[in-house]
């Protein structure tokens, strides 16, 4: 038992020191959780009780719906860009005189083309004492009448680059 007495105060102040470290090491731990909690803050901002990895799943279900979005949207302008490729937004006026008696340019042959240079060519024929007016239909360049040179030149300056092709659609029931 006299051991036990002699040690006693090796004990004690083993487990004082003991303790003062373990206080200097929860104190340490203390301030590193508190760093911890203000860059939380600066990312959460101070009015949200939510911690980092809430935060990301909501940032992360954030981007996943843009993307989606995004998707649907570039779905949608090539919907559009296939509309404005069949639109009539091609157009050309040539003015000619149609008979030797008839000055000042009275004809015209107006052609109304897509992309793919379908649409309408439409020419009117004045003379002094008579009009007639005419109308021909374009399916891909290829007339269903066909055209005179002044209409052909209508044409030509409606869409003066190369006939481009129209998208592939793709046929229900065909292979995918």
């Amino acid at each position: 038992m006299q051991t036990l007495q002699d040690i006693a105060p090796y004990l004690a102040a083993a487990a004082l020191g003991v303790a003062v470290v373990l206080a200097v090491v929860l104190a340490l731990q203390w301030r590193a959780l508190r760093r911890l909690r203000r860059a939380q803050t600066v990312i959460l901002g101070s009015h949200d009780e939510r911690d980092v990895v809430a935060h990301v799943q909501t940032l992360d279900s954030g981007v996943r719906n843009l993307r989606e979005a995004v998707e649907r949207l570039t779905d949608e302008l090539a919907d559009h860009g296939r509309h404005l490729d069949e639109a009539l937004t091609n157009r050309a006026i040539v003015r000619y005189d149609a008979f030797r008696d008839a000055g000042g340019e009275q004809s015209a042959s107006v052609a109304l083309l897509d992309n793919c240079r379908s649409g309408l060519v439409v020419s009117t024929i004045a003379a002094r004492d008579f009009a007639r007016l005419y109308v021909k239909h374009l399916d891909h360049g290829v007339p269903d009448r066909e055209l005179s040179p002044e209409e052909q030149r209508a044409v030509a300056e409606a869409v003066p680059r190369p006939l481009t092709t129209p998208p592939a659609v793709a046929q229900p029931g065909g292979p995918d």
